[in-house]
């Protein structure tokens, strides 16, 4: 009904411009000087979630960087070229001007837009979980960024940076207060969010599943917080099934269509081929997830291929797919924002580390078992696949590999449930990019490949976007030398 609102306030602008007013001529019909609350909200969830599925090189390369695809002709990204397409740029001003900025000015309007406290209550608290969200991928992406300063042009022209464990910290602090702040009894957005249809209860129980996320991020850096932030977010109550999923569903329609078949399919482009680094393991282990993974109809076998050269793209394993329905380029799949799957081995590691109560086998089972059924595959695949010694748990082998990232870096543990872990996690994890990116940078696994030609080392992180050497030079600046310096090779406060 909100949408339906929206469209006709739209609809008053243009009709108002066919009246025989000349003061009429100095509107512009197709933006109006303010919308409403519930569509700027709507705008912000659209946005971000197009900018984290999209495969499109100019904004997202972290599919690249985790190495689940490799590209066919044109290979910079895959040779961890950041600056030739102006990418963390472009990254930066996606999150924090399309969806930050959205959400900054519906908390604003809320207020004057509905007329009910406990709803005003629970939609700010709703677009301030966006907003930790968002910031999430920011801080951990770049680092030290604008935080307290962002967004308020008029006011901060040339917002500071703030550092990044300081940011971090803060985001916790506001997703409690956003968790204990949600009135599960009254009603929220409806039809104007897109994810959860303003259900409240959901958005509390996503909430703590966030911060069960967000507490094991800081694990090795800060054990004690993380243990108290993984109980706290237990308590709350965590996600406990598939149907707890926060998904995006795309309509298949343009421009409400889901990114991947935009970029792949849309556009008639064959820029990509699954690599070795996914194919392998997934072969090796008879995953049934494959099917849905990608497909061999032109190569004829599971062939993947090599990072950072030259791969033709019939003679490899790809993600496209024919016919479209129910695969990753079929124009209406959804995305994933967070799911059970993810917090099942969370709640693994979790337990392994003595942060809670509870067997790590059965989360990490849990774990595999709705990755697979998200993916279409059934029970059966499942316990199939789990009864295999080279998965089951408790003798899934592990160990880094000659050119793993664990080689160079100063976690090379060979802990048993890193790998094992580690490695259905990144599996889990496919077309969530960022994310499989993320969770290699925390537990050192699995290996990714040395590209074929690398332009750097492995990104632990972003460099800063161009522009902010000169429109903010200043701030900049400061941001670097507090870094120590603007480079992929720099590791964030909570990577040991």
């Amino acid at each position: 009904m909100k949408k339906i609102i929206f469209y006709s306030i739209l609809s008053v602008f243009v009709l108002a411009s066919c009246q025989k007013n000349i003061t009429s001529l100095n509107i512009d019909t197709k933006n109006p000087p303010s919308a409403p609350s519930y569509a700027l909200f709507t705008n912000g969830q659209k946005n971000l979630v197009d900018y984290i599925t999209t495969p499109n090189v100019n904004s997202n390369i972290f599919t690249l960087i985790a190495q689940y695809w490799t590209e066919a002709t044109y290979l910079d990204e895959s040779n961890y070229n950041l600056g030739n397409r102006n990418i963390p740029q472009n990254f930066w001003n996606n999150l924090y001007v399309r969806a930050l900025n959205n959400f900054q000015q519906a908390k604003l309007l809320i207020p004057t837009d509905v007329t009910d406290p406990a709803i005003v209550k629970n939609e700010l608290e709703i677009t301030d979980i966006m907003e930790v969200y968002t910031y999430y991928y920011l801080v951990n992406t770049f680092g030290n960024i604008p935080y307290t300063q962002a967004n308020n042009i008029n006011k901060y022209p040339f917002p500071a940076y703030d550092d990044a464990k300081t940011v971090y910290y803060d985001l916790l602090k506001r997703l409690d207060t956003c968790i204990n702040g949600l009135n599960t009894s009254a009603p929220s957005f409806g039809s104007a969010d897109l994810i959860y249809g303003g259900n409240v209860t959901k958005w509390k129980t996503f909430a703590n599943s966030l911060k069960l996320k967000m507490a094991m991020l800081i694990a090795d850096s800060d054990p004690s917080t993380a243990k108290t932030k993984v109980n706290e977010a237990i308590a709350g109550g965590v996600f406990q099934s598939n149907a707890d999923n926060a998904v995006f569903v795309y309509t298949g329609i343009t421009p409400n269509a889901n990114p991947v078949w935009v970029n792949l399919i849309q556009s008639n482009r064959k820029d990509y081929v699954v690599t070795k680094t996914l194919l392998n393991p997934m072969v090796s282990l008879n995953d049934p997830r494959r099917s849905a993974y990608y497909t061999n109809q032109y190569s004829g076998s599971d062939i993947g291929g090599t990072v950072g050269v030259t791969n033709t793209w019939n003679n490899y394993s790809n993600p496209y797919f024919s016919p479209l329905t129910g695969t990753i380029v079929d124009p209406a799949a959804p995305s994933v924002l967070l799911d059970y799957a993810e917090i099942s081995f969370l709640q693994a590691e979790a337990v392994e580390r003595n942060f809670m109560t509870g067997t790590a086998a059965t989360f990490y089972n849990n774990g595999v078992t709705a990755s697979i059924r998200a993916w279409g595959g059934s029970a059966t695949d499942a316990a199939t696949y789990l009864a295999q010694p080279s998965v089951a748990y408790a003798t899934a082998p592990g160990g880094l590999g000659a050119g793993a990232i664990g080689s160079t870096g100063t976690n090379t543990s060979s802990v048993h449930w890193k790998q094992a872990i580690g490695l259905q996690q990144y599996i889990a994890y496919y077309m969530r990019g960022f994310d499989a990116w993320t969770s290699i940078r925390r537990l050192y696994y699995p290996a990714m490949a040395v590209p074929g030609n690398p332009q750097s080392a492995f990104p632990w992180r972003y460099t800063y976007p161009a522009n902010e050497a000169t429109a903010n030079g200043t701030s900049y600046t400061a941001a670097v030398s507090a870094m120590g310096g603007d480079n992929v090779t720099i590791k964030l406060f909570w990577m040991q």
